[in-house]
């Protein structure tokens, strides 16, 4: 099983047909839904017809518009257990109606945006109602491949959302500080003092909000510590795995979440001419990306197994952004290492006679 995170709910994707896996083939029934702000344009996927020609309607992105939603499945006298409704993640407007379908045992999955913009193949047309219509005749047609999806935890998704705040906390306060070394004016200068040290007592209270949520919970306090244990890895790397990965339930191997953050190299051939090489690819989680490298840095310094490592492959001729990327994967490689055997980092290079 592959999986993708995204927002603050699961995508799933089945990648082989186990018998012990759940995937969508067993519904009668396909509902496409695009999502915007206000309205939700639901399509009914109808076999051996042309998506364009499928089913439409539109509905009011809230609660009354859910309603509306049974209403008019059962009006085609389709049961909640028949049918399984696929809709992309938007953000914010998407993750109401996830939640209400989860309430009501409706099953539903949330696509990714680039698994159908790469899939589609319209034509010129691109309204919501169009959209819908190409959602159904996808999920259906991706039946065997694709899972139910799930709201996040409740710890996981606070620790989200402490997460974005604290960022956005950091991101004003870095603002205001390169602001004073322009400023000229006494008064600005000093204002400006004022909202860095003001930010700077909120970012703290942020981080102890978020350790006491950590504490709380016995399993994401295991992981948590475990992950601290490998150099280079603190609380804010810590913390973004444990959120990205829903505390490890996501991703089933190091280099499905290595890909997740852009750190995997990809290879581009085609035919005689093409031969670009190895490179990372930039469809990624960039701020993990950008918090990992922070982590390659200290890791770098502090650990010499790594430092070793840099030193030896930057002598052989290899660039300084290959080989910290090289790095950032053997963290990763160490984070799903110590989570799968439950036990902290051992550095072995100590043991060695």
């Amino acid at each position: 099983m592959s999986t993708k995170s995204f927002g603050c709910i699961q995508l799933t994707y089945l990648i082989n047909n186990s018998k012990d896996m759940q995937d969508l083939s067993t519904k009668q029934h396909f509902v496409g839904c695009d999502v915007s702000k206000d309205t939700l344009d639901l399509a009914l996927y109808q076999p051996k017809t042309d998506y364009r020609k499928f089913e439409h309607v539109q509905i009011s992105n809230d609660t009354e518009g859910f309603k509306q939603l049974l209403q008019w499945l059962k009006a085609r006298k389709i049961k909640k257990n028949e049918v399984a409704i696929a809709f992309e993640h938007t953000g914010a407007y998407s993750i109401a109606l996830a939640e209400w379908l989860h309430k009501k045992k409706i099953t539903f999955n949330m696509l990714h945006p680039l698994d159908v913009k790469n899939a589609c193949s319209r034509g010129r047309n691109k309204t919501d109602e169009v959209d819908a219509k190409f959602i159904a005749d996808y999920a259906y047609t991706m039946r065997e491949k694709l899972a139910p999806s799930g709201p996040e935890p409740k710890n996981i998704k606070h620790l989200r959302e402490l997460r974005n705040e604290r960022d956005l906390c950091v991101r004003c306060r870095a603002s205001y500080l390169c602001q004073i070394k322009v400023q000229t004016e006494a008064q600005t200068i000093a204002r400006m003092h004022k909202m860095v040290d003001f930010m700077t007592v909120q970012i703290h209270q942020i981080e102890e909000e978020i350790k006491k949520i950590i504490a709380a919970d016995e399993t994401i306090a295991t992981n948590y510590h475990l992950l601290i244990s490998i150099p280079g890895i603190g609380m804010v790397n810590a913390v973004n795995t444990i959120v990205a990965t829903g505390n490890f339930t996501r991703f089933q191997t190091s280099r499905q979440y290595a890909k997740f953050c852009s750190v995997s190299p990809m290879a581009v051939q085609s035919g005689t001419s093409v031969h670009s090489g190895n490179h990372v690819c930039k469809k990624g989680h960039n701020e993990l990306k950008a918090t990992l490298s922070e982590a390659a840095r200290s890791a770098i310094i502090h650990d010499p197994q790594l430092r070793h490592y840099y030193q030896r492959k930057r002598s052989q001729g290899k660039s300084h952004g290959c080989v910290m990327n090289a790095v950032k994967f053997k963290l990763i490689c160490r984070m799903f290492a110590v989570i799968k055997r439950q036990q902290p980092y051992v550095n072995t290079e100590c043991y060695r006679g």
